[in-house]
Parts: C-alpha cells; sequence; structure tokens
C-alpha cells in the first residue's frame, strides 16, 4: 500500500490534482480577467448630446 509523505492535492477550482485551491492557477487567471472586465467597465461613461451646452 502506497503512503506519500505529503498529503494528496485536490483543486476545489478546476479539479486538478496538482495543487490546492488556493494555488490554482486557473483561479488566480480568471480572477485577473474579473478584475481587468470590472475596471474597464467602471470608466465614466461617455458625455450625451444632452450634456453638451
Amino acid at each position: 500500500m502506497l503512503h506519500p509523505d505529503t498529503p494528496a492535492k485536490c483543486c476545489s477550482y478546476c479539479g486538478g490534482r496538482d495543487h490546492d485551491f488556493e494555488e490554482c492557477p486557473k483561479r488566480k487567471a480568471d480572477a485577473e480577467k474579473e478584475e481587468a472586465a470590472r475596471v474597464a467597465g467602471s470608466k465614466p461613461p461617455l458625455a450625451s448630446a444632452w450634456d453638451r451646452r
């Protein structure tokens, strides 16, 4: 029977068995994409025709 010295790892985000949730590269990449989208969406809207007087 195998008894490894290190505990088994299983990522609950992507299902990978070589890392834990906190170390998940897919989760980090998705978080960076979400942050970039959030920053891009927070730009002030363009001035409308009603604002030009």
